[in-house]
C-alpha cells in the first residue's frame, strides 16, 4: 500500500493515505478473497478523494487571493452559524454524525458513503436523508435554546 501511494504522493500524505485505507479497511470488516487487490481498489478511492481535495483547496485559496474579503460584521456571524452547527452535530447520535462528516467533510457521494459504511446503495441513501433530517432537527433546538441564534 505504502508503496503505491509513496508514488503518487510525498512520504508523509502516503502515510496518511495508508492509514485511511487500513482505517476504512478494518470498518469494513470481511477480507475478501483478494485483499490485495481490494486493498488498492480502496487506496484508489483514497489518493482521488485526497487529489480532488488538494485541488479545491488550491482553488479557493487562489480565489481568495483574488478576492480578498474585508473584514466585517459578517465574520461575528459566521463563527457564531459555525458554534451553532457544532453543538447541533453533538446532538446527534454517532451513526448519524458520521454520516453528516462523511458528506460534509470527506465530501462524498451517497455511492461511496454506502461503500465505506458497507450498506446498499439505497440503505445509505435513507441514512442520508434520516441524518439530514435530524440534523435540521437538533439546528432547530440548538437556534431556540437561550443563547441561541434566533
Amino acid at each position: 500500500m505504502y508503496r503505491y501511494a509513496r508514488a503518487r504522493l510525498a512520504a508523509p500524505e502516503a502515510e496518511d493515505i495508508v492509514a485511511e485505507v487500513f482505517l476504512i479497511a478494518w470498518r469494513k470488516g470481511e477480507v475478501p478473497d483478494e485483499p490485495r487487490t481490494w486493498l488498492l481498489a480502496i487506496a484508489r478511492r483514497a489518493l482521488a478523494n485526497q487529489v480532488r481535495g488538494e485541488r479545491r483547496r488550491a482553488e479557493l485559496t487562489e480565489r481568495a487571493l483574488r478576492h480578498p474579503a474585508q473584514p466585517g460584521q459578517d465574520d461575528a456571524r459566521l463563527v457564531d452559524e459555525l458554534d451553532v452547527l457544532h453543538r447541533a452535530l453533538t446532538l446527534l447520535r454517532p451513526a448519524d454524525r458520521e454520516v453528516v462528516e462523511l458528506l460534509a467533510t470527506a465530501e462524498l457521494s451517497t455511492g461511496e458513503v454506502a461503500r465505506v459504511l458497507g450498506c446498499s446503495a439505497a440503505s445509505a441513501a435513507t441514512r442520508i436523508h434520516r441524518a439530514r433530517r435530524r440534523l435540521r432537527a437538533a439546528y432547530r433546538t440548538v437556534t431556540e435554546e437561550p443563547g441561541g441564534l434566533t
